[in-house]
């Protein structure tokens, strides 16, 4: 029989109950939950939240009801860098602005594609797949990268915050009803490209309502830290009698392209490191790139297919020591202690409640897809090292300073082999043989075929 009968459900109910220990572990799970009860203690105490290096990745930052993690985590480099450049303790750059881009690309990606195939059957996959996207909070380094390098950065308080940007539901609902009635007005329409300059003029006063409108030029006070060497000799010289109150503010008047150009930090170098297969991109070492709707129409999604390595562990410990964090994103689901801020792959220990073998190796679960929709982006910003081996990496999240371990993350490095989905690497840090294969022409790959 192909459906459930009655006797196989009393079969599966007296093999329930033909082992004890299955009702110990029911009564676990029910009082205190899943996690509660397979929490490995273990594992809890190997994370003792000390580091043998990390950067200084300035305050830790809220992405409040938002899918803006991959910018969050992208902007910890700029900060970070900016900082050192501009030689204060903390700099905060403006997340709203760089969404406001976000949202506004991806409008024009959209309605481009949607000229581009608008002589194709409605309900031609190519289509529908494009219908099916729209725009969306989610994103890649390489999305943040092009959004940075086209129209730079801003202070926080040149663009701050709003409701629509801290709570995302209700703008990301409009845009894409919108989108959906201009995509059958531009099907229909005999001059697209004009119709679309309007569209998006539409689309530009939605999100400047909410988002408030981004500045072409600003002004930035900043007090920049004192030399500690110099320091030292003001307080031996005559002019150390000098007024201690008075500040040495600077201020600085620019573009936002500008203000990225002089004190950011170079980052077409950065590639993208993909540490799983699946049944499209189906081989190691190889360069790909993905032939799918683009954030921002024309800018393509390349990376390269590597498995993790100790080669590939001591780049990033040479990104981190040149001041630069590493964007990497991972599976919010596996493994993964929020309360503790712990990402561990013992941590808990739910094969060994239910008895079963619950965790494909890391080559299957691309290909099985054991994946979820709950994939976010944070910053590697150090870790601790133990013999000479690194057993623990300082993770810089953006879910407030409540969450975790004031903010932050610490992972294991079985993590890092088992769960890491990719990351964004310094090409001059990685092997010559990892470089090598970003030399070569990408594979081109097409998901929604």
């Amino acid at each position: 029989m192909k459906e459930i009968s009655k006797s196989s459900l009393k079969k599966y109910k007296s093999s329930f109950y033909d082992d004890k220990n299955n009702q110990i572990a029911q009564r676990a799970v029910i009082s205190n939950g899943i996690y509660q009860s397979t929490r490995d203690y273990s594992a809890v105490n190997l994370d003792q939240n000390q580091w043998s290096y990390e950067i200084d990745a300035g305050d830790i930052h809220s992405q409040e009801q938002s899918g803006r993690c991959w910018l969050y985590a992208a902007l910890v480099l700029a900060e970070t860098k900016m900082a050192k450049n501009l030689k204060v303790a903390n700099l905060k750059l403006s997340k709203s602005y760089l969404y406001f881009y976000d949202k506004l690309e991806m409008a024009n990606s959209f309605y481009q594609n949607i000229i581009d195939i608008r002589d194709k059957d409605l309900h031609s996959k190519d289509v529908q797949h494009i219908l099916r996207v729209k725009q969306y909070d989610g994103g890649y380094w390489h999305e943040a990268a092009n959004l940075i390098e086209k129209y730079g950065v801003v202070p926080e308080s040149a663009m701050t915050e709003t409701q629509d940007t801290k709570n995302s539901g209700s703008l990301n609902s409009i845009l894409n009803e919108k989108l959906s009635i201009d995509a059958q007005k531009l099907r229909d329409s005999k001059k697209p490209e004009e119709l679309k300059e309007q569209l998006l003029t539409e689309i530009y006063k939605i999100l400047a309502i909410s988002y408030g409108q981004p500045p072409e030029d600003f002004t930035f006070d900043y007090l920049p830290q004192e030399d500690k060497d110099k320091k030292d000799d003001d307080k031996k010289s005559k002019d150390s009698k000098k007024d201690s109150n008075k500040k040495n503010l600077k201020t600085i008047k620019s573009t936002p392209l500008e203000f990225w150009q002089k004190y950011g930090v170079e980052i077409s170098d950065f590639v993208s490191l993909n540490f799983m297969l699946d049944y499209k991109k189906s081989k190691w070492n190889t360069h790909y790139e993905e032939n799918d709707v683009d954030s921002m129409y024309g800018k393509k999604y390349r990376f390269a297919t590597i498995q993790i390595s100790d080669s590939v562990k001591k780049s990033i410990v040479k990104q981190l020591k040149n001041n630069e964090p590493v964007w990497f994103s991972w599976d919010v689901e596996k493994q993964f202690s929020n309360k503790l801020g712990i990402l561990d792959s013992n941590i808990w220990k739910y094969n060994e409640l239910y008895g079963l073998n619950l965790s494909l190796d890391k080559e299957s679960r691309g290909l099985y897809r054991d994946i979820s929709n709950s994939l976010h982006a944070t910053a590697i910003v150090g870790f601790r090292e133990e013999n000479g081996k690194i057993t623990h990496w300082k993770v810089k999240n953006s879910w407030g300073k409540d969450r975790g371990q004031s903010g932050y993350i610490s992972m294991n490095d079985n993590y890092l082999e088992d769960y890491v989905l990719d990351a964004t690497i310094r090409k001059k840090y990685l092997p010559k043989a990892v470089q090598e294969i970003f030399d070569k022409q990408p594979e081109i790959i097409t998901y929604w075929k």
